[in-house]
């Protein structure tokens, strides 16, 4: 089966085009072409300032959970879930420029049946401590409460999403404008930063619905029925061939882990605001643009760019998390670059004297980082991913 046909069938897209075009009537907010939607200073009336608003989360990552909390009645895991809804809306702030005060709001839809009180309060505190330690890092969150309802007869299990807006000078916004001519750094989305306790595997919030399914065996979807949605073609349900506690052992800058299968797809969605809060401090006139591998994974920067050919050619080694995924499901590298981040999630587009400055703060957090690509003029819209796997172009 073609791997559109795949998606579809699990009733999940990469690009969303159904949701794209429901709102392709909408105010684009006062800067059209932003990473995310900018609107007038609507709280403060003050025409120097703006607002900016953001709504994501967790996704069917919290199916994953509850699994592995089935299995293992290790409650902990819940509070990654929390870090991933935050993550998803912190981090998509970065590429406007964002890093002041961020008031944030958490919605918690659950199966009561299925979804004690005992997790609510394991995800209430997994915000709670993400929230303290990015304090450390000079990161301002505000938790303003939220939203915790029981509506079984929508969610199979739960749900986890927030809200998150701040309020921010127009001057500061970061409005992508990709030149010819400039490099892209890429972030890495695996490893362990100084403000993480174990390995990442790098996988993020984006295709944990394909991820889950073609990884894991058969017996998941007998033991667990609730864990997906019954209208899924039976031979598209649960057909890996991994188990959530068989141990996996992965290698990072000589260093060995090993961990449980099913840690590895949970590992915490990496956040980029300590770093990026220092690159904006020193080097925000020299980034043209910031964007965040998320929905769309490696083709994301297509919905930013006019006149111009992104080329890829110096990618991180694909880590291991998406490499079982590619060799499990047998997903072509084409179609892996076009869900998932690969290896890195976040992507600067600099002129090339400022690549070593941004380098040498990424080395103190402990993360890797490169130049991946660079950029070109052309007419129209162009990728291309020249990567050992093979070389992909996408248009748009």
């Amino acid at each position: 089966m073609k791997e559109e046909s795949r998606y579809s069938a699990r009733g999940v897209s990469a690009s969303k085009e159904d949701v794209h075009a429901a709102i392709s009537s909408l105010d684009k907010g006062i800067f059209p072409g932003s990473f995310c939607k900018v609107s007038p200073d609507f709280l403060g009336n003050d025409e120097e300032y703006c607002i900016i608003m953001h709504a994501d989360g967790a996704g069917t990552k919290s199916s994953l959970a509850y699994l592995y909390w089935q299995e293992t009645d290790d409650l902990s895991v819940w509070r990654g879930i929390a870090q991933d809804a935050i993550v998803m809306n912190t981090d998509d702030l970065l590429c406007c420029g964002a890093t002041g005060t961020l008031m944030l709001s958490s919605t918690i839809g659950r199966n009561k049946k299925l979804i004690p009180g005992e997790v609510l309060s394991e995800i209430i505190a997994g915000t709670e401590d993400f929230i303290r330690k990015m304090k450390k890092y000079q990161a301002n969150i505000i938790s303003t409460g939220g939203e915790t309802a029981d509506v079984g007869d929508l969610v199979r299990t739960l749900i986890a999403d927030t809200t998150v807006i701040t309020r921010m000078k127009r001057s500061a916004v970061i409005i992508p404008k990709i030149q010819p001519g400039d490099v892209i750094i890429g972030l890495a989305s695996f490893g362990q930063t100084i403000y993480e306790n174990e390995y990442n595997s790098g996988i993020g919030s984006n295709g944990l619905t394909s991820a889950r399914h073609d990884l894991l065996d058969r017996s998941y979807a007998s033991m667990y029925k609730e864990s997906y949605d019954a209208s899924i073609p039976e031979e598209l349900a649960y057909c890996g061939m991994h188990r959530l506690r068989e141990d996996i052992t992965v290698n990072w800058r000589e260093n060995t882990y090993t961990m449980e299968f099913g840690k590895l797809l949970l590992s915490p969605t990496r956040t980029y605001y300590p770093i990026m809060q220092e690159i904006l401090r020193g080097y925000k006139s020299h980034i043209h643009a910031i964007i965040h591998c998320t929905g769309g994974g490696q083709t994301k920067v297509l919905n930013f760019i006019n006149g111009l050919h992104i080329i890829k050619d110096n990618l991180f080694e694909i880590p291991p998390v998406f490499k079982f995924i590619m060799d499990d499901s047998d997903t072509t590298p084409a179609e892996m670059y076009r869900v998932f981040n690969m290896g890195h999630r976040m992507e600067l587009y600099v002129p090339p004297d400022a690549v070593q400055h941004i380098l040498n703060i990424t080395a103190k957090y402990c993360i890797d980082a490169q130049v991946i690509g660079r950029v070109q003029s052309y007419k129209g819209k162009k990728l291309t991913i020249d990567s050992p796997e093979g070389t992909y172009e996408y248009e748009k």
